[in-house]
């Protein structure tokens, strides 16, 4: 075929302008781009702030919510107690309550005048304290429940301060029939309770948290931050300007020439409170200025390498010509073959077709000249990620045989799987030259697969998803049952020890079952965060989970006896955790259902198989049926026969999910009289 020239003049000028152009269109793209990325950055971090703001102040709420709850049933306790006989004694009724809200450190009810009648920390008794102006806002803030000024120390009224500890006052009015203020229930809130949520925010995203009065008084933030507990922020733009605005929101901080931190912020519904999210800008930016740095100087090398690449081809373009000449082979032998064959120019750039026979075209769908000059990446041009594509790179690269599965489209728009495999073709010099491919229609075979590759996945997507929505529900559902108890343990308290029993009975009932409620959701909790538990980590030590499970369960054994022998455990390749959460189901099951006539007695033996250690945990209890081996480890499973006893059917299931994880197996014997036997394998620490 004769030769012609390709380059001229004219040819080595657009190549000089294109170089060029490149180069600059580079750099004005990176440019634009960084631009755009900044701005996405900030974006984003708003968005950040934004959606921590929301549930930070509906978990305040709720709290506060809860505190509201517990002093308006201490007022109706004061009430029906009376403040004119002196001190009143509320140990039992708020005990309980303060065991229901940890965030309350102590709980003082006063008088009009001052005196202490109760105090549960007991550090006022017979004392007085100022509460004039509290009792002067109670008569001009239609709030029932008002915030103080945050306190140094642990309890209102103790001289003795301790460092590093700070209280928030709260308090609600005891209204006498003339509409006068009685007495104050005053109650010490312990900021910590919000601060360690806001520490955990911080430590994850940077972001510092800060709970405020509207008024600008800092009540609780993070340990991060600079302001304390009591500082005023009036003046801040949050306080002076946007809260006056709109009660959520967010805004950047800044003084017209430099960002620097963005805002988001809540106000409580019910409550004149403020929850702050605050980002410094250097954070919100630290990722986008990292890229950018990344970006830039390989960019900066990138536009170097373009111009010098243009200056070099420019050069070879005027010394040098080639010539181009297309290889014609015949394709007489090929011509009758089943599967479609190619052959590729291995010397030429992008490997161009220069042969396709008849049964390639019967099968792509392209003719021949619609094929030949173009790599054959044209059968897959809208799906160029396939796991089958990069083998081929690594064929082409390393000049080896290879033999794949592709998703190819015909000419008509039909998808089809083809299986190519590509042979090199080398010179005497063992070059390669030419690359020869072989395809094969195989649609129907991966279709059947693809079928039931399918429906496994959409098993799987639909196990996973039923999984996550129990562990929220499960979560989600143990706040009501304990508003449950608590109401109706209230209700007790209102009734008094001198109510008939037919009056305190359903309260009772409603205390039992929401206290059995919240038992089973815990228990369903921790069946299904078994496998969110960490499987890596240090080796466990056996020795140390069985020794504090049998010290925890000890006191709960019958007259205090739990016996135990053991072998020399070795360690497992399993974290400590799951090892502590194994040994303890397993140990509370001895103890649970141990034999009424004699004492709780284990004993634990290991023996080697291959890579994993063989566990025998024997009791001597009242043993297991054989019908019952498997359903033992199914959740909420029961025995019938011995529906007397108590517990949800949870904490074997929890014992095989725990070992299945670390890839063991477990299984029990035993002869349903004597005891029973939890054999399990465990991998060998590595």
């Amino acid at each position: 075929m004769p030769v012609t020239p390709l380059y001229s003049t004219t040819l080595i000028r657009l190549v000089a302008v294109f170089g060029v152009g490149v180069a600059l269109a580079v750099a004005i793209a990176t440019w634009a781009a960084l631009g755009a990325g900044r701005h996405e950055a900030i974006v984003a971090a708003q968005n950040v702030t934004g959606s921590l703001a929301r549930p930070l102040t509906d978990a305040v709420e709720r709290s506060i919510n809860s505190i509201d709850v517990t002093l308006a049933s201490v007022v109706d306790l004061v009430r029906e107690a009376g403040v004119d006989h002196g001190k009143i004694d509320l140990t039992d009724a708020i005990s309980q309550r303060l065991a229901f809200t940890p965030h309350l450190r102590q709980i003082l009810v006063l008088a009009a005048d001052g005196r202490v009648l109760f105090d549960s920390a007991k550090v006022n008794d017979g004392g007085r304290l100022d509460i004039a102006s509290q009792i002067e806002e109670h008569r001009r803030v239609p709030r029932p429940l008002l915030f103080g000024l945050p306190v140094e120390g642990r309890y209102i009224g103790n001289i003795h301060k301790a460092a590093g500890q700070s209280l928030v006052p709260v308090s609600r009015a005891v209204i006498a029939p003339d509409g006068s203020v009685a007495a104050l229930v005053v109650a010490a809130i312990n900021p910590e309770h919000f601060s360690g949520n806001f520490d955990a925010i911080e430590a994850e995203s940077g972001a510092q948290v800060h709970l405020w009065r509207f008024d600008g008084v800092l009540l609780a933030g993070a340990k991060g931050s600079t302001a304390l507990p009591g500082t005023s922020a009036a003046d801040q733009p949050l306080f002076s300007h946007h809260l006056k605005l709109a009660e959520m929101g967010t805004f950047i901080d800044g003084d017209g020439h430099e960002l620097r931190r963005i805002t988001s912020y809540r106000s409580t519904l019910s409550w004149p409170l403020v929850v702050s999210v605050n980002l410094p800008i250097d954070k919100a930016l630290a990722d986008w200025r990292g890229n950018a740095a990344q970006v830039g100087r390989p960019v900066a090398l990138v536009i170097l390498v373009v111009l010098g690449l243009t200056v070099v081809l420019v050069r070879t373009l005027a010394r040098r010509a080639r010539d181009e000449a297309r290889l014609r082979l015949s394709d007489l032998v090929l011509a009758n073959v089943s599967n479609g064959v190619t052959i590729a120019d291995a010397t030429a750039p992008d490997f161009p077709l220069l042969y396709v026979n008849p049964a390639f075209e019967r099968i792509t769908g392209y003719d021949a000249k619609h094929a030949i000059g173009r790599n054959a990446r044209f059968l897959h041009s809208d799906d160029a990620c396939q796991e089958g594509l990069d083998a081929i790179r690594t064929a082409l690269a390393e000049g080896i045989p290879v033999t794949v599965k592709l998703r190819n489209i015909r000419a008509d728009g039909i998808a089809f799987v083809n299986q190519v495999s590509l042979t090199p073709v080398r010179n005497a010099a063992g070059a390669i030259t030419h690359w020869v491919g072989v395809q094969h229609d195989i649609t129907k075979e991966e279709e059947s697969h693809a079928a039931l590759s399918a429906a496994y996945e959409d098993v799987a997507n639909y196990s996973a998803d039923l999984e996550r929505f129990s562990f929220v529900l499960a979560h989600h559902l143990q706040e009501p049952a304990r508003q449950m108890r608590l109401q109706a343990q209230v209700l007790l308290q209102r009734l008094g020890d001198n109510a008939a029993p037919a009056d305190r009975e359903p309260s009772e009932r409603i205390v039992e079952a929401s206290a059995r409620l919240i038992g089973l959701l815990r228990d369903v909790q921790t069946y299904l965060a078994v496998e969110r538990l960490p499987l890596d980590g240090p080796p466990g030590s056996p020795h140390q989970a069985l020794d504090t499970a049998v010290d925890w369960f000890r006191e709960r054994a019958p007259d205090g006896v739990l016996l135990l022998d053991k072998d020399d455990l070795p360690k497992v390749g399993m974290s400590q955790k799951r090892l502590d959460d194994l040994f303890e189901i397993l140990v509370e099951n001895t103890v649970h259902f141990h034999h009424p006539e004699r004492p709780p007695h284990i004993k634990v033996t290991v023996e080697s198989q291959d890579k994993f250690w063989l566990f025998r945990f024997a009791d001597n209890g009242i043993g297991i049926e054989p019908c019952f081996f498997e359903r033992i480890f199914i959740p909420l499973e029961r025995l019938r026969h011995r529906s007397d006893l108590t517990g949800t059917g949870i904490g074997l299931a929890v014992a095989r999910r725990i070992v299945e994880a670390a890839r063991g197996r477990i299984w029990v014997e035993s002869d349903g009289a004597s005891g029973s036997t939890f054999l399990f394998t465990l991998p060998k620490a590595k």
